[in-house]
């Protein structure tokens, strides 16, 4: 038989065996030797037709359906939508998987992770949880901002248990965990205007992340209640999250005419590169140029000079979002859906 050319299934609703059977043109027994390994029973083009169907229309099987499994896995997704390939060994992605992963530990919960590129057409992130393998799932995405809503808006429709981090959430059915981003950065901004500073730069990742976005705004938000229009070419969202991507922004904006007087930087490690490309070019920090960053990681106490920054609770958020998820599952839904943690502005020697 060949394959049916069908219109796409609506939007929202989960495919179904009978759907894949009815687009590679077998039968739902055929789909479900497929599903098993059982590739004996068929022959080598058949299995092709199926699993292109299956693709094609995203079915995921159920794996927690089959045989003697439990209704519950008793485990945990951390589903994390990031380009970096070193993206684990981000500091702040890493406290937020500590996080969850003590508070999972605790109660006796595994921990799965699943990471998928934000450019990526396979639909690999939301497979753990289509296919049953994890009870629940806390998300960390990056991308464009309409791509992280189709992914919240398809796990609604599947009727999942999930909680995303940093995003500003305003539908009480989705469970949110952040800090307050937006107004630290506003707070780091209006330090630097009182110390006199008036062309302020803000360099961050191309790649766009929910906590950039609200740290630029907070900068932002500064500067308007402050009289001063921003500056397009002091804004710069030109590399990764890698030191030398700072040291290149940073560069790049200390060799123009009228050059920043302070740049805020949209993590510690970009600050790091920043500093590193003042020294290049002859500056002191701070007394040529002042310079910022976010997250108050470890090492950020110890640079030369140590660096101001906003402290960034990624521990106690991924604890919040595990606890968050673990009581969902128990039937205690939170207070409030959307926890907000308070973000601390650091002063150090670097501004």
């Amino acid at each position: 038989m060949s394959p049916r050319t069908d219109a796409p299934l609506p939007p929202h609703r989960r495919p179904t065996v009978r759907d894949v059977a009815a687009l590679a043109g077998v039968s739902q027994q055929t789909v479900s030797n497929v599903t098993r390994g059982r590739f004996d029973l068929m022959t080598s083009a058949t299995r092709a037709r199926v699993e292109a169907a299956m693709r094609e229309i995203g079915y995921h099987p159920n794996l927690t359906a089959r045989g003697l499994r439990r209704s519950r896995t008793q485990t945990l997704g951390f589903l994390v939508l990031d380009q970096a390939p070193s993206f684990l060994a981000d500091p702040l992605t890493a406290l937020l998987v500590a996080g969850v992963g003590d508070v999972a530990r605790d109660a006796d919960y595994g921990v799965l992770i699943q990471a998928e590129r934000p450019l990526a057409e396979h639909g690999a992130l939301l497979r753990p949880l289509l296919e049953g393998r994890v009870d629940a799932a806390a998300l960390l995405m990056s991308g464009d901002p309409v791509l992280r809503a189709r992914y919240v808006q398809e796990l609604q429709s599947i009727g999942a248990i999930f909680t995303v981090f940093d995003e500003v959430i305003e539908d009480p059915a989705v469970l949110g965990v952040r800090s307050t981003e937006r107004d630290a950065a506003r707070a780091l901004t209006e330090l630097l205007l009182e110390r006199g500073h008036r062309r302020i730069a803000f360099i961050a990742a191309r790649l766009p992340w929910p906590v950039v976005e609200q740290r630029h705004l907070g900068f932002r938000d500064a500067l308007t209640a402050a009289g001063l229009a921003p500056h397009p070419e002091h804004e710069l969202f030109e590399a990764t999250w890698q030191a030398e991507g700072g040291r290149q922004m940073a560069a790049r904006l200390l060799g123009h005419a009228e050059r920043p007087s302070a740049i805020i930087c949209g993590s510690d490690v970009l600050a790091i590169g920043a500093i590193s490309a003042a020294r290049e070019a002859g500056l002191r920090v701070p007394d040529d140029v002042a310079i910022a960053g976010f997250d108050d990681f470890e090492f950020s106490e110890y640079v030369d000079p140590p660096l101001t920054t906003v402290r960034v609770p990624g521990y106690e958020m991924g604890r919040v979002a595990a606890r968050m998820l673990i009581d969902a599952l128990e039937g205690s839904p939170p207070e409030t859906p959307h926890a907000v943690l308070e973000s601390e502005l650091v002063v150090r020697a670097s501004v």
